[in-house]
């Protein structure tokens, strides 16, 4: 019986020293992904706001490299930040019925010009749409996967759109809110972008432009785990704040 006690008390004492030495690692673990975390959010700012500012050679800095390959600089700025890395493929071939311009034209002309022939200032194209012009953003999640080699900065973009004036014949504006989310991979110690969600809805879909070869359904069956924007804002506390998806 005496013996009985003594296990049993020895089995309780191991399983405390497990679950403390658990506990310590787990809260480790978190804080650093949170710390991570926290990077990220400073580097999605950045990266909005290169956007918002219409600044497409800085916005093409964040791009990962494997895209960098393919697109080069003046073609990102020709299609105003709007281009995947197979563009010249398939029914990305074409736009609005006509054949797309050489490589040797986009690169010695990389403004695109108005009706009249004349240089115009180039726009980040975030939507298909140009009457929709975005104004801020609001962080709601980032999401980073188990390995630290991916995540997800999850926004709230906030815009103004306009019914096109040529229909409505009048000037009717209003505020919208859209999801968007940026994909990003870590290389090389960076985080990089690398997949565009194109937001714009066919049918209620959201279609999901690939800038690199890459299975989206990896991204969707990833362990991530997920911290709010209230989190990243606050000291570590991987128990309140790290949810694990």
């Amino acid at each position: 019986m005496c013996g009985i006690k003594k296990i049993t008390s020895y089995l309780l004492s191991v399983m405390i020293l497990l679950a403390a030495i658990s506990g310590k690692s787990w809260g480790q673990v978190s804080d650093e992904v949170l710390k991570e975390a926290k990077t990220l959010a400073k580097i999605e700012d950045a990266y909005f706001k290169k956007r918002l500012n219409n600044d497409l050679e800085g916005a093409y800095q964040y791009q990962h490299p494997v895209y960098k390959e393919k697109i080069s600089l003046e073609e990102f700025q020709y299609f105003e930040g709007r281009v995947v890395s197979d563009y010249r493929e398939g029914m990305e071939a074409h736009i609005s019925g006509g054949m797309l311009p050489p490589i040797d034209f986009i690169k010695k002309n990389p403004t695109k010009r108005d009706p009249l022939g004349f240089p115009r200032p180039s726009y980040y194209q975030w939507y298909s749409n140009p009457f929709i012009t975005v104004k801020s953003y609001s962080l709601e999640r980032i999401s980073i996967s188990k390995d630290g080699k991916y995540a997800k900065a999850e926004i709230t973009i906030q815009a103004e759109e306009q019914l096109n004036p040529a229909a409505v014949r009048a000037d009717i504006r209003f505020d919208i809110e859209r999801p968007h989310v940026d994909y990003w991979e870590k290389v090389d110690g960076q985080w990089a972008i690398t997949v565009l969600v194109k937001n714009d809805s066919i049918s209620g879909a959201r279609t999901a432009y690939r800038f690199v070869p890459n299975n989206n359904d990896a991204w969707q069956k990833m362990d991530y785990i997920e911290i709010d924007s209230e989190s990243l804002l606050a000291e570590p506390d991987p128990e309140r704040h790290a949810l694990q998806n």
